[in-house]
């Protein structure tokens, strides 16, 4: 994979984000002002914003960022559930009207389309909710009722989705689920569960180990994405690598794939064909692109 910038720019990035006309939002975890950045896709530096504090357009802690339908990005507070518009010409950001409690646990928003919001609610009950934009009720849920016994704590009914990972398929309500402790992809549309495959079978909780199966998840109109370790903690080698799986939408792997950095975080440029994907493990917090044409 080749490293494209370096902490001269970012000093902590967590988030990555292609959007239209070439640009990259980037959530770089440092600082209390100016941790939202836009750049050129020569990575030259236009915007910085984003200021952390009480006050209404301010943010009580680093956000997350999601591209919307048309194009649009969208920034969240999940701590104040403030979701907010962002202008990537201006560099502005707008709040958007959301409709839930300051109280209300909502782990991330997945989805924004004209007409609904859909996010990930925090807990055991549901693996995501779509809201209507225009009344604020919730519409559908998907609820948390797989008969697995790789999400069931043993002797009881309690399901364990720890850190799962979600994402929205371009323009259609379909969703793709991957889990930080479990080698299983789950797809759903608003309502049920479509898909559940289990990858490879073998990986299962385990309460006295660290797990690591999926950490990062991203989507296309016509696949799915993912980051895979697949081993305890204890047993990753050094240096780190991964593997990017690549599901259809259909949930059967089609591509399988050894790469030489760790990532934790994706984002996919469509028109260029390359994906880009953020190094926990490198303190010169570099972002990396993987040609994906060139890798097939």
């Amino acid at each position: 994979m080749e490293n494209l910038i370096t902490d001269d720019v970012l000093r902590n990035p967590t988030k990555i984000l292609a959007v239209q006309g070439g640009l990259f939002v980037v959530v770089d975890e440092f600082g209390s002002e100016g941790f939202i950045k836009i750049f050129e896709d020569d990575w030259t530096l236009l915007a910085s914003l984003g200021k952390l504090g009480d006050g209404p357009d301010e943010f009580y802690d680093y956000p997350s960022i999601l591209r919307g339908e048309n194009n649009e990005v969208f920034v969240f507070d999940g701590f104040k559930n403030s979701l907010f518009r962002l202008d990537t010409d201006s560099g502005a950001l707008s709040l958007e009207p959301f409709e839930v409690s300051e109280m209300a646990l909502i782990e991330d928003v997945i989805g924004v389309t004209p007409t609904h919001i859909i996010y990930q609610s925090a807990g055991f009950q549901d693996l995501l909710v779509t809201q209507s934009r225009n009344t604020g009720n919730a519409v559908s849920t998907v609820p948390l009722s797989i008969k697995n016994p790789h999400f069931q704590v043993s002797g009881t009914d309690k399901l364990v989705f720890s850190s799962n990972y979600l994402v929205k398929k371009p323009d259609e309500a379909k969703f793709a689920a991957v889990f930080n402790y479990y080698d299983e992809l789950i797809i759903v549309d608003e309502t049920s569960i479509v898909t559940h495959e289990v990858i490879f079978g073998d990986l299962k909780y385990d309460e006295g180990a660290t797990i690591i199966a999926f950490t990062a998840v991203a989507a296309t109109k016509d696949a799915i994405y993912t980051i895979y370790y697949g081993k305890d903690v204890l047993e990753l080698e050094e240096p780190m690598t991964c593997e990017l799986l690549v599901f259809d939408w259909q949930g059967k792997l089609q591509q399988r794939l050894t790469l030489d950095q760790p990532l934790n975080f994706l984002t996919f440029d469509e028109q260029k064909g390359i994906l880009y994907g953020l190094n926990p493990m490198n303190e010169d917090n570099p972002i990396y692109q993987l040609d994906l044409k060139s890798s097939r």
